[in-house]
């Protein structure tokens, strides 16, 4: 039976054969490769799902020159909006106007002012206008003779013109204003009577003598003044009740505005439809106008109709987008492998990659749905991801991934290769002008390179289509407009950037540089020798970096504020102990240490509270690495031999600084920029071979002591930081050509400039 120890060292064998598994997956977890592989999976899936819409794109734009007739793909029915609004037009224009019966009763009216004409004869003098122009002296006296049945027959006259009915049509007698009546006749419409229906407007009546519908109401009170008046009172009659009479029935435009609204809302959306057949020219080639937003609305009704018409060979295309993106992003994935592993680590940065590049696509893909210009809303997003991984990481990486972002784009729009090269162009100016930030106008000049740029290679692709003049220059303008507008919309969100990729832009450094920062104030107000020593650090750190291409912004301003920490002690420290006395004479030299190395801790906590970037962090923590201080170390080592000669030595690693060690170059540098510095200027007599000797001995001596390991240093570009850091040290602290007494005698017969050129 195999026991528990052989059943573990078997285990043991198993696992270190190296063909015992080809794949690690211990490792890949460590190495935190099994989270990032979930999101290219996520970013895989979700990019799928994206371009799945690129089915509802259609592939011409509204302006566009189109070169061919456009043909139906299948049969499919439209709905024309212009024309349902035209049905729906005409219908209202159809409708009835609507007229009410007026307020007053025009027959009594005139009932009764028929009534009144023998009381206003019988009143002698001259007669009122109104009847001196119709009574003449026989009327007035046959009218008189007949005064007591008068009123009678005035009631009989008026009750039978009330119910009189026309014999074709059955209608009483309607009476219309002129115009209103004019306009029904001219269009042919008939009109509605409130409460009694439709009716020709011909068979209505108006008070017009030029009218032939007059005449006929003449005839009509004629007859019916016939039959109650003697025959020299029925003109007169007539005549009276002609000229006091008034329209029976006005026009009601509430009604009338309420009836044809109704009668347009009750036209069907149906109406609109048209029917198209296969091979039918649904757009004809553009000779004088380009295509407009009608035509684009039925190319798209076609190609919707045709999309469903698929049905079941619909798999085809999606699992066709499925492999162009799932090759896509094994590349993506396989370049940040092997060119930016450190995403593979960093799992928020790799979120944050693919947050990026998904929602500029989901925006690629809205727009391209819609009917916006393809060269505006279809390049910008491309040309933001460009700019933003430019910014956060660097050039090499935002062309990779912008470039992968423009083929996608590019599917996602069913555009062709003439348009991946516009976005490609875009790309590359952008990265390749986009090295350095250190104004707001950088951003700008940078946007306008890209619209100059992508406008020219929009101006020959389009000459490559044979499109006209018109299209191209106004793709041009798009295309302009979209490098242009993403400068402008990256200054915007650019502290966003910082924060969302943990990263700091050279404008954002020269911003921290000033010294009128609240934090540098305080350092210089507090602790002016760490202030001062901070400033020459920096002069140092900052041409060191320069010799070998680092960061050398990053390293002056981290310089500046690598030592915030000793404001909280800052009597502590030699360079702030100007003629005072040494606190630490009465400390034992481990309180001093733990004062000492406290300085890191306490810098880290000042950085969060002042909201220094994130990139100022490692300078803060690393730059003394895990070196040791030796001055204390040295003092516990001879107290140790006082107390006790034979006792156990005191350990270095209990006077080391915590650490981390430098990671990065930059680090580097500062750490031996700063004990370069400190010994520069304690050294009494920096000569060049001191100072020579100075740096070289320090330099090694770190890297002896293993504090470079951990950041790729080279030993050639650790010879070239010796050499630019010997030059910037001798060039601080330069011999001085001594000053004379000021009890010389000869110092008042030199010229006034002489002290001036000495100092120079």
């Amino acid at each position: 039976m195999p026991t528990d120890k052989s059943r573990s060292r078997r285990a043991e064998i198993r696992k270190n054969r190296p063909d015992s598994e080809w794949v690690d997956w211990q490792k890949l977890k460590n190495e935190g490769a099994i989270v990032s592989l979930g999101i290219a999976v996520g970013f895989f899936v979700i990019a799928t799902c994206i371009l799945m819409l690129r089915q509802d794109v259609v592939p011409y734009r509204p302006g566009q020159w189109l070169n061919h007739d456009v043909v139906s793909r299948v049969r499919f029915n439209y709905s024309d909006a212009n024309r349902l609004d035209q049905k729906r037009q005409e219908a209202f224009d159809r409708a009835p106007r609507v007229y009410s019966e007026s307020s007053a009763d025009a027959w009594a009216d005139v009932e009764h002012d028929l009534i009144q004409i023998p009381d206003r004869l019988a009143g002698g003098g001259d007669l009122p206008d109104d009847l001196k122009n119709i009574f003449d002296s026989g009327s007035i006296t046959t009218l008189l003779s007949t005064r007591k049945t008068y009123g009678k027959r005035v009631a009989d006259y008026i009750s039978e013109l009330r119910n009189y009915r026309q014999p074709a049509s059955a209608q009483p007698i309607i009476i219309l204003d002129n115009d209103p009546r004019t306009e029904d006749l001219k269009s042919r419409r008939p009109i509605r009577l409130a409460g009694q229906g439709l009716m020709d407007p011909a068979s209505a009546f108006v008070l017009n003598p030029a009218d032939r519908s007059y005449q006929d109401l003449r005839h009509i009170l004629t007859e019916a003044a016939r039959k109650q008046f003697p025959l020299a009172l029925q003109p007169k009659i007539v005549a009276f009740t002609l000229d006091k009479l008034k329209a029976t029935w006005q026009l009601d435009g509430a009604a009338t505005a309420e009836a044809r609204r109704r009668a347009a809302d009750e036209v069907p959306s149906t109406a609109g439809e048209v029917r198209y057949g296969p091979d039918e020219v649904l757009v004809f080639k553009s000779t004088v106008h380009p295509l407009d937003q009608q035509g684009w609305q039925l190319l798209r009704a076609e190609h919707h109709s045709y999309i469903r018409s698929l049905r079941g060979s619909r798999w085809k295309s999606r699992l066709g987008v499925a492999g162009i993106v799932l090759a896509i992003t094994v590349v993506l994935a396989a370049y940040m492998v092997f060119y930016q592993p450190r995403v593979v680590k960093n799992h928020s940065r790799a979120l944050a990659i693919a947050a990026l590049m998904l929602s500029m696509l989901l925006l690629n893909q809205i727009a391209a749905i819609g009917n916006g210009p393809l060269y505006l809303f279809g390049t910008a997003p491309t040309l933001l991801v460009a700019m933003i991984l430019c910014i956060g990481y660097d050039q090499r990486t935002s062309i990779a991934i912008s470039a992968f972002h423009g083929l996608l784009a590019t599917v996602a729009l069913n555009q062709g290769v003439a348009f991946f090269v516009v976005i490609w162009t875009g790309v590359m100016t952008a990265c390749f002008l986009l090295d350095d930030i250190r104004t707001r106008s950088k951003l700008i000049e940078v946007g306008g390179a890209v619209a100059l740029a992508m406008a020219a290679v929009t101006a020959s692709a389009g000459l490559l289509n044979f499109d006209p003049w018109n299209y191209i220059q106004q793709n041009c303008l798009y295309a302009g407009a979209s490098g242009l507008t993403v400068g402008f919309i990256v200054l915007g969100i650019l502290p966003f950037v910082e924060k969302a990729f943990k990263m700091t832009t050279s404008m954002t450094l020269l911003e921290l540089a000033d010294p009128s920062q609240s934090l540098l104030r305080r350092v210089a107000m507090e602790a002016p020798g760490t202030y001062n020593h901070s400033l020459q650090v920096g002069v140092i750190a900052e041409a060191a970096a320069e010799a070998i291409g680092a960061n050398a912004l990053l390293c002056r301003v981290a310089s500046y504020y690598h030592d915030i920490g000793k404001i909280n002690k800052p009597d502590y420290f030699v360079e702030n102990q100007a003629g005072g006395e040494n606190r630490h004479l009465n400390l034992t030299p481990n309180v001093s240490f733990l004062i000492i190395t406290g300085h890191v801790k306490d810098g880290v906590e000042l950085a969060k509270e002042y909201n220094l970037p994130a990139a100022m962090m490692p300078f803060i923590q690393q730059h003394h690495g895990t070196t040791v201080v030796e001055y204390f170390f040295r003092q516990a080592c001879n107290r140790q031999e006082q107390r006790d000669p034979d006792g156990p030595e005191v350990e270095d690693h209990q006077y080391r600084y915590p650490g981390p060690r430098p990671k990065s170059k930059e680090v580097a540098i500062l750490m031996l920029a700063d004990c370069v510095e400190s010994a520069a200027r304690a050294c009494g007599e920096p000569t060049a071979s001191r100072v020579e000797g100075l740096v070289h001995g320090l330099a090694m001596k770190r890297l002896l002591d293993g504090q470079f390991d951990e950041c790729d240093l080279t030993m050639k570009e650790l010879d070239l930081i010796q050499r630019a850091m010997l030059k910037t040290v001798l060039g601080i602290y330069h011999g001085r050509i001594a000053y004379p007494p000021a009890n010389n005698p000869k110092l008042s017969e030199a010229p006034s400039t002489g002290a001036a050129a000495m100092t120079g």
